[in-house]
């Protein structure tokens, strides 16, 4: 399928996210799971609400368009997943593991706020206001977690460290 407009462009874009947002709800669990922290496991699990209202953002996008998700592939989260997946054949102790985990989480944050802020702004340019909304609660719930596991990072480095 050749892609000649701007909203064609979008609409592999969120796609794209989409498929994101589902692979990330499948992951959050585990992560919940592997957490060697309440605190971890808490905002994991948090986390995981979100996604579920995200991906309910994204359909309503999508019917606003009067569109389907495109069957698309997000090749940056399926390597993030790969990475975790590599990664725990190192065997890490709970500690360890716990620690990755979260940095892997402020990856992928990362990479989705980076995703809602292009789709914030192609929806804004074509005038889908109701879009813009939607895609703005992802984005704000993105970053609130990013800042969160930024926090919860440099707690458990530093505590880590002590015990070093």
């Amino acid at each position: 399928m050749s892609m000649n407009t701007p909203k064609e462009l979008f609409m592999h874009e969120i796609s794209d996210i989409y498929d994101a947002e589902q692979k990330i709800l499948k992951m959050l669990p585990q992560l919940a799971q592997e957490a060697g922290s309440p605190q971890v496991r808490d905002a994991f699990q948090m986390h995981e609400q979100e996604t579920r209202q995200q991906v309910t953002n994204l359909e309503q996008c999508f019917q606003l368009l009067g569109g389907q998700p495109d069957k698309t592939n997000c090749y940056a989260i399926a390597g993030l997943k790969q990475e975790h997946d590599t990664f725990m054949k190192e065997n890490p102790s709970a500690n360890v593991l716990t620690l990755f985990d979260v940095g892997a989480g402020c990856k992928t944050e990362h990479y989705e706020i980076a995703c809602y802020q292009g789709l914030i702004e192609k929806a804004s340019l074509m005038g889908q206001q109701k879009c813009v909304q939607l895609l703005q609660q992802n984005l704000q719930q993105e970053q609130a977690m990013s800042q969160r596991l930024t926090a919860i990072s440099k707690q458990l480095g530093q505590q880590m460290m002590q015990q070093a």
